[in-house]
């Protein structure tokens, strides 16, 4: 049966900017009250029974809270990002109860947004007639993309594994320092194969950047937490670019800050699945490749957090990074007999997607303590990425290269 419904918006990731309101005002009737309370299976005398709620210190049957609180839903999944919106969190705080009949304004505001995740933060807040706060909260809001194919169409025609260019394997190189080490390991003469989970646009515009430059690069799909998947990662760079001969491990998961008392065990295991599991499965997969080519090298990106006091609220992350260090350097000693080489890079604060959302007094802030008075960028870190994989530090292993700016000195 063919039903007619109202038209959601379907604004993209990038048409979103941080600052951006959506508005709407609703009230909700004695109808609306009961119908949810069918729904739900609150008949809470609060909502439903008019003469009761007229005996209590609010005078007049309550909406639900919850139901109240759908308004943002609506925001969401019709205005921002509309049909694209996948609701992943929503936290509120109720300062006094709506009445029916009470007309109020639902706003939602744009404040962050993740561009390694494709979520968005939004202030959510519902306001009375006289413009007063009686609702508030944070939403997050993963942005889907309908559009994404699987695949970069046409760019590995022309490839040939006699070219002569070693290859390296970099993972999370659709965007960030991932997408820099790999522009950069192209420059300096690799065939490339730019690993990515979901954003199969960004991948694919880095392999143009590279082939632009004179390079050679394909875009190659997997979720490196997953076994299968990186068996057949590995497969398709063999067959289409012959064996790794560099592994860089740049995936990284979402980055939040959590106190300690509010985290849970599953954050710490979400940070160990892409900082450890991955690292090992990517690893393994490029081990006998290395081993039978005479060897190679492997580059794990960790960060300053492996140094001295680490900032509070990211003990999840911290205790993965530093897991990654332990694993590395046990890499590094076990497969030196087979002349492959393990070593780290530590970046400081570096300005990526993925802290795009800071406020901008953070990167001052950080700028201001750092001896050489700036943040790292992408570059910074990539380049001490593409000398620790030459042939310049063929006499380095187990080495972690602090690029901090001089914030840390071993």
């Amino acid at each position: 049966m063919n039903q007619s419904f109202p038209t959601a918006s379907a604004l993209t990731f990038d048409e979103i900017a941080i600052g951006q309101t959506f508005e709407l005002m609703r009230s909700f009737s004695v109808q609306d009250v009961l119908t949810f309370a069918a729904l739900s299976g609150d008949y809470s005398p609060l909502h439903v029974d008019r003469e009761y709620a007229a005996g209590t210190e609010f005078g007049a049957q309550v909406v639900h809270g919850v139901l109240v609180a759908s308004l943002f839903s609506q925001l969401v999944g019709m205005r921002v990002p509309g049909k694209h919106a996948l609701y992943l969190g929503q936290d509120l705080t109720f300062r006094r109860p709506v009445l029916i009949d009470e007309t109020v304004r639902a706003v939602a505001k744009v404040v962050g947004k993740s561009d390694a995740t494709r979520t968005l933060v939004v202030n959510t807040e519902i306001r009375s007639a006289d413009d007063k706060v009686i609702v508030m909260g944070t939403a997050k809001v993963k942005v889907r993309d309908d559009s994404r194919t699987d695949q970069c169409v046409g760019s590995t025609a022309s490839i040939s594994q006699d070219s002569g260019r070693r290859v390296a394997i970099v993972s999370g190189a659709s965007r960030g320092i991932g997408a820099q080490v790999a522009r950069t390991l192209a420059q300096r003469g690799f065939a490339v194969a730019v690993n990515y989970f979901h954003s199969v646009d960004r991948a694919c515009n880095v392999v143009r950047e590279i082939e632009l430059d004179g390079g050679v690069a394909i875009a190659v799909q997997a979720d490196v937490r997953d076994p299968g998947s990186v068996s057949a990662l590995i497969a398709q760079v063999v067959e289409t670019l012959g064996p790794p001969r560099v592994l860089v491990n740049a995936a990284v998961g979402e980055f939040i800050n959590r106190s300690i008392s509010d985290l849970r065990w599953a954050d710490f295991v979400a940070h160990m699945e892409y900082q450890v599991k991955a690292v090992f499965l990517l690893c393994q997969g490029a081990y006998p490749h290395m081993k039978s080519s005479g060897g190679g090298a492997i580059v794990n990106i960790l960060s300053q957090v492996t140094a001295g006091v680490p900032a509070t609220g990211i003990a999840d992350y911290v205790s993965a990074k530093n897991a990654l260090m332990g694993l590395s350097k046990a890499m590094a000693a076990e497969w030196s007999e087979d002349m492959i080489r393990v070593n780290m890079v530590s970046p400081g604060l570096t300005r990526t997607e993925l802290t795009e959302h800071y406020q901008e007094r953070i990167f001052k802030m950080e700028a201001a303590k750092t001896p050489l008075k700036r943040i790292a960028t992408p570059a910074d870190v990539a380049n001490a990425v593409a000398y620790l994989a030459g042939e310049e530090a063929s006499f380095l292993t187990g080495v972690n290269l602090f690029v901090t700016g001089g914030q840390v000195m071993l």
